[in-house]
């Protein structure tokens, strides 16, 4: 049986442990090479940076038209930039007449063969690593993206992140000449519920409503958490009447869910303000928000459980 005071020490043949440990430090080994044999590309930029597109076809290509396998809305990048695919047991990236060209570790290429750790640049913003990776570390990865972008007690989007994707959704609207609109919604006396209730319910009653909120919402649409009480809601070529709609579907389901803590129903309520991107004149996103703000106090002026899309 082995002491429970340190670690082993190795006799001569036996194999090494994958993890070295002193009073000071913990060393985690990468496995051996044989079993890392899952091919991810990872973003190392802007609003997904960590987000992590495993290589699983033969091939993937990359550029900012809805049918690219990684759609990137981004000016530097062309409707079809690069594509990578494999051949044999090796990786490629390939540029595929770009505008703003494709670069391998810093240098502009037409074809290069990856290795685990190439960094991939496609125009003068977006970037990716390129790694070989075990399943564990693909798992981790991918754990580490979502708890960056992810509010924590409620699971929906937080604000850092809804702020980095409507900068490049409203920038995709503008260039394509389509609307976009905007929900902001808080729950009505919130402050009663914790009050009477205790802020463990008050939690509850957060997370209930979000899960509410996510089965609602078309999964193209961005929820988020913008601050305390208070959620977001981005909705993709979506005119105003089209975003009074949903934000009547989303106070509807709200109400009639309502949430359940320790055994006891507690009623639910939002109100909501909407705002589009054609109903702006200037700066957007603060235009954007400060319109659906507007709207959202309007909505609990006028008595809350309620939404107001217009001035």
């Amino acid at each position: 049986m082995s002491s429970l005071t340190g670690p082993a020490t190795p006799g001569r043949g036996e194999q090494k442990t994958l993890t070295s440990i002193t009073s000071t430090n913990l060393q985690i080994i990468p496995p051996p090479a044989a079993q890392r044999d899952r091919a991810v590309l990872v973003r190392m930029d802007a609003a997904h940076a960590g987000r992590v597109s495993a290589l699983e076809d033969v091939e993937l290509r990359l550029g900012r038209h809805q049918n690219n396998g990684i759609v990137l809305d981004d000016d530097g990048i062309s409707r079809v930039h690069a594509r990578i695919y494999k051949q044999g047991e090796k990786y490629f990236v390939e540029d595929l007449r770009s505008s703003n060209g494709t670069y391998l570790n810093g240098a502009r290429i037409a074809l290069a063969e990856l290795v685990d750790g190439a960094l991939i640049q496609l125009g003068p913003r977006v970037h990716f690593r390129f790694s070989v990776l075990d399943q564990n570390q693909e798992r981790m990865l991918r754990q580490l993206y979502e708890s960056s972008v992810r509010d924590a007690l409620t699971g929906a989007y937080n604000r850092t992140y809804f702020m980095e994707r409507m900068a490049g959704e409203l920038a995709f609207a503008t260039r394509h000449d389509v609307d976009v609109s905007v929900l902001l919604f808080d729950i009505d006396h919130f402050k009663r519920v914790n009050d009477t209730f205790g802020h463990p319910a008050g939690d509850a009653v957060l997370r209930q409503l979000s899960q509410t909120v996510q089965r609602v919402l078309r999964t193209e649409d961005v929820f988020a958490r913008y601050g305390g009480e208070e959620f977001i809601v981005l909705l993709r070529s979506t005119a105003i009447d089209g975003a009074a709609r949903a934000a009547e579907r989303l106070r509807a389901a709200v109400h009639a869910a309502g949430a359940d803590y320790d055994g006891r129903r507690i009623d639910v309520t939002v109100s909501v303000g909407c705002a589009s991107l054609f109903g702006c004149d200037k700066r957007p996103a603060d235009a954007l928000i400060a319109a659906a703000d507007r709207r959202l106090y309007a909505a609990k002026a006028a008595g809350r459980n309620r939404i107001v899309a217009t001035d």
